[in-house]
C-alpha cells in the first residue's frame, strides 16, 4: 500500500515539473520552422521568437546571429530537399518564393505552408509583426517593438521639415543575385518612401518593385546620387571602381563618386530599423545638414 502511494507521489510530482517546463519552455516547444522572407525573419528575431526558426533563405542575414542557420538557398530558386531535411513542422513565407512546384512538393509530404503578407507600409509592416506576436506567443514582446517604432517614426517625420525644397536625385541599384544583374528600385517600393522620407527624389519613376538597368537607362537617370545595396557594391569593392560601371561614369554621381553602400536589409523592407536608415540617407544625401557622409558607407 505504502508503495502504491509513493508512486502516486511520484507521478503527481513528474506531472506537476512537466506542466511547470510547459508553461516555462521556450516559444512554441516542439515547432521547426524554416522561414524564407528577409522581413518576418528579422521580425522574429525582434520579438524573441526565433528559437523555432531551424532555416532561413540565403538573404536572410539580419541579425547576424542568423546566418549561424542552415540557408535552404534562395528564395526564388528553392529545392524541396533542402527543406524537408531539416524536418520543419511549418513553411513560412511572404508569398515571394519560388519555384511553385516546391511548395506543391512539401504540401505533398504534409508540411504546412503559412503565407503571410509582407508589411508594403510601416503600418502593415506593423501589423505583421504583431501577427507574428500572436501566432508565435510573443505578443507582449510584439506590443513593445511597434510602440518604440511608432515614436520613432514620429519623430524622424516631425524632423522632415528642414528637407522640404531640397531633393537629391537618387538612383538606388541593387543587385539582383537570381538573374546576376543591377536592378533598379521603382517608385512606390519601401527604399523610395525611405528615400522621400530623407529629402531625396528616386531617379527611377516607374511604379513597382524593380526595373532592369542597361547602362543607357542608368546615364539617362542622371543621379547625383547613387545608393548601392551590399552585394552589388561589395563585388566591386570602393566607390571607385563601382564608378567605372558602364553608364555610371556618365551621371553626376560616378563622376562625383557620390556612390554609397547600404545593406539590402536596411531598405528592400519596412522594419524596426526604418527610422535610422532614414537618418542614414539623410545623412548622405544632405551631408551640409546633417554632417559629412564619406562614399562607401
Amino acid at each position: 500500500m505504502i508503495r502504491v502511494r509513493q508512486l502516486r507521489n511520484l507521478a503527481l510530482l513528474a506531472f506537476a515539473a512537466a506542466s511547470c517546463n510547459k508553461d516555462n519552455a521556450p516559444t512554441g516547444s516542439g515547432e521547426r520552422v524554416v522561414s524564407v522572407s528577409k522581413q518576418i525573419n528579422e521580425f522574429m528575431y525582434a520579438i524573441g521568437a526565433q528559437d523555432v526558426i531551424v532555416g532561413r533563405d540565403l538573404t536572410s542575414i539580419f541579425p547576424a546571429e542568423i546566418k549561424a542557420l542552415p540557408s535552404v538557398g534562395y528564395h526564388r530558386a528553392l529545392s524541396a530537399e533542402g527543406i524537408t531535411s531539416l524536418k520543419p513542422t511549418l513553411f513560412l513565407t511572404d508569398g515571394n518564393v519560388g519555384p511553385e512546384s516546391v511548395i506543391d512538393q512539401l504540401k505533398k509530404v504534409g508540411i504546412p505552408v503559412l503565407t503571410l503578407e509582407p508589411g508594403k507600409t510601416p503600418d502593415t509592416a506593423q501589423a505583421l509583426m504583431l501577427e507574428l506576436g500572436k501566432r508565435f506567443h510573443r505578443e507582449a514582446s510584439a506590443d513593445s517593438v511597434v510602440a518604440k517604432w511608432k515614436a520613432d517614426m514620429a519623430a524622424v517625420g516631425a524632423d522632415s521639415a528642414q528637407f522640404i525644397g531640397k531633393p537629391v536625385r537618387v538612383l538606388i541599384m541593387h543587385f539582383g543575385q537570381l538573374n546576376n544583374n543591377y536592378l533598379g528600385v521603382a517608385s512606390g517600393s519601401p527604399a523610395d518612401v525611405m528615400l522621400h522620407l530623407a529629402g531625396g527624389v528616386n531617379a527611377i519613376d516607374s511604379v513597382g518593385r524593380m526595373t532592369r538597368l542597361t547602362p543607357e537607362l542608368i546615364a539617362k537617370t542622371n543621379p547625383d546620387v547613387i545608393i548601392a545595396t551590399d552585394v552589388g557594391y561589395d563585388r566591386l569593392g570602393s566607390a571607385e571602381k563601382f564608378a567605372e560601371l558602364p553608364g555610371v561614369s556618365l551621371t553626376p554621381a560616378g563622376r562625383s563618386k557620390r556612390i554609397y553602400r547600404i545593406d539590402e536589409t536596411e531598405v528592400m523592407y519596412f522594419g524596426p530599423r526604418t527610422p535610422a536608415t532614414i537618418v542614414k540617407l539623410r545623412k548622405i544625401l544632405h551631408p551640409e545638414l546633417q554632417g559629412a557622409a564619406t562614399s562607401g558607407e
